[in-house]
């Protein structure tokens, strides 16, 4: 940490952004929405049950398991309880506020574990300027990576689920929506030369990557495929988020040709991957969860990420720090070329040892 302070601040120092008195700012909660969410609530409460009852018979892959595990045990029993017990109440007191409730743990991050961070405790000077260090080095490349094409307001977003970020030129930001605007920046670049737009992602977390994407692209069809508490929030935070685009969940839609020419989003448990017809995406997209499984169940997954794709296969994973080495997941000996393999760079600002390694893929 000291070190990573060390480079920021002379990366940094003479930069007007570099405030960390501002750092507590960045925590601070907000009021809750009134926002009636019943009978969102409801259809989730519906697909869910539905998946969970299909899910431990669906096999290994697509059950929890690895540091997936200890997040189950430790923070998604209230979620849970609430869902299986249709207790819609409870649901909408913790995603109205999943930002800062363990329903979220593991699909929303922060730079560094503080104590007392989200409930407006003390910060230490040092984790003010390791936050700061962190938070300029993304911004900046956020806009060196999309050659500088956005102004800061296209990273707003709205405020379900009261996140926490910082302000930057005067445009509130949250957190980890820089790296979300520019990977879905990258898939649509990827989309371009096609007619076929459909897009599927390994692992939407809470769906923030899906917001921008389908926000600025209303062409897209985007299918999640996650486990059923992950796309549980992700269908809550997307509903709420682009009240216009039509959402389909588990039992409402089936995974054929025709669902897919609808633009839109679909949101399913992993297991109805099996179900994507052949070479239907046009781009596959997935964000550190492959490092986090075991070898067996990667090649489960990239066995059929590769079956459904027909263009590009983008993905971050760990080259050191994983299980399997995402520089031996095999993806060249399933039908794909390797187009660029490069240091992802996002977690740099705070980490000078990132193994974080961005990977494209040509069918």
């Amino acid at each position: 940490m000291n070190q990573a302070i060390r480079r920021g601040k002379s990366r940094f120092a003479k930069d007007p952004n570099f405030r960390p008195d501002l750092v507590p700012g960045y925590f601070v909660g907000r009021p809750i929405d009134s926002h009636d969410d019943r009978e969102i609530l409801k259809r989730i409460i519906v697909a869910y049950k539905s998946a969970k009852a299909r899910q431990k018979g669906a096999g290994e892959a697509f059950n929890v398991s690895n540091e997936w595990l200890s997040i189950y045990e430790r923070n998604l029993g209230p979620v849970m309880k609430a869902l299986f017990s249709e207790d819609v109440a409870e649901l909408q007191r913790m995603y109205q506020n999943f930002f800062r409730d363990p329903c979220s743990t593991g699909l929303v991050g922060l730079p560094i574990n503080i104590p007392n961070l989200l409930s407006g405790g003390a910060i230490k000077q040092e984790f003010r300027e390791y936050i700061v260090c962190d938070v300029l080095h993304r911004y900046e490349l956020w806009k060196k990576r999309t050659g500088n094409k956005y102004k800061a307001a296209v990273l707003s977003a709205p405020m379900v689920g009261n996140p926490y970020g910082y302000t930057m030129d005067g445009v509130f930001i949250r957190g980890g929506a820089d790296y979300q605007h520019y990977y879905a920046h990258a898939v649509a670049e990827l989309l371009r030369s096609s007619e076929k737009q459909v897009v599927v992602e390994l692992g939407g977390g809470f769906g923030g990557l899906a917001y921008y994407l389908v926000r600025d692209n209303p062409q897209v069809t985007y299918v999640d495929f996650d486990l059923p508490e992950a796309v549980a929030l992700a269908s809550y935070y997307l509903m709420r988020s682009l009240p216009n685009v039509p959402v389909r969940l588990y039992g409402e839609a089936e995974l054929s040709a025709e669902t897919l020419t609808v633009p839109g989003i679909v949101l399913m448990p992993s297991f109805e991957i099996v179900k994507m017809p052949w070479k239907a995406a046009t781009v596959s997209f997935n964000s550190y969860s492959l490092a986090e499984m075991s070898p067996g169940t990667v090649h489960v997954y990239l066995d059929q990420i590769t079956r459904i794709t027909s263009g590009y296969f983008l993905h971050i994973n760990h080259n050191r720090n994983a299980v399997l080495s995402a520089d031996k997941f095999g993806v060249e000996d399933r039908g794909f070329k390797l187009v660029s393999r490069e240091l992802a760079g996002w977690t740099l600002g705070i980490n000078p040892a990132s193994d974080e390694y961005e990977y494209l893929y040509k069918a």
